[in-house]
């Protein structure tokens, strides 16, 4: 399903290690130069820079919660619909297959991968279009 374009002005980035969010949001702010990134180490911060700040895509770790993913995406969406969700783990893409609620996700990426597949996942997020890994394709094809 198509999406429109959205113009890239607030990223929230939510992680446990403040070292991966510092590496991430500095490769987005190289790429993407008028952006503001926003940074949140566990669900309350999460919770409340979601209320506060106008989130276009929210780049988000599954382990960072401790509530159920379904509830929590769900919660996001009420507060935010407009909101681009791109998670990433580095659990693997089998795991996000079996445990990722079907609505309200635009995006899955590996934590190991590189930072050109990073923004070449944000550049799709944006243009309004979802984005997978290849990894994740195949697995699901096969």
């Amino acid at each position: 399903m198509l999406q429109k374009s959205i113009k890239l002005q607030q990223v929230l980035i939510a992680d446990r290690s403040p070292i991966f969010r510092l590496g991430m949001s500095s490769t987005l702010k190289q790429h993407f130069r008028s952006i503001q990134v926003h940074e949140a180490g566990n669900g309350d911060t999460l919770m409340q820079q979601f209320r506060t700040v106008s989130v276009d895509l929210l780049i988000m770790d599954d382990l960072l919660f401790e509530m159920e993913l379904r509830q929590l995406i769900k919660k996001l969406r009420l507060t935010n619909p407009a909101t681009r969700i791109l998670f990433f783990s580095d659990r693997g893409e089998e795991h996000f297959l079996s445990s990722m609620p079907k609505g309200g996700i635009y995006g899955y990426i590996n934590k190991k991968a590189s930072s050109a597949q990073l923004i070449e996942a944000v550049e799709t997020l944006v243009q309004g279009h979802h984005y997978f890994s290849q990894e994740l394709l195949i697995e699901r094809l096969l």
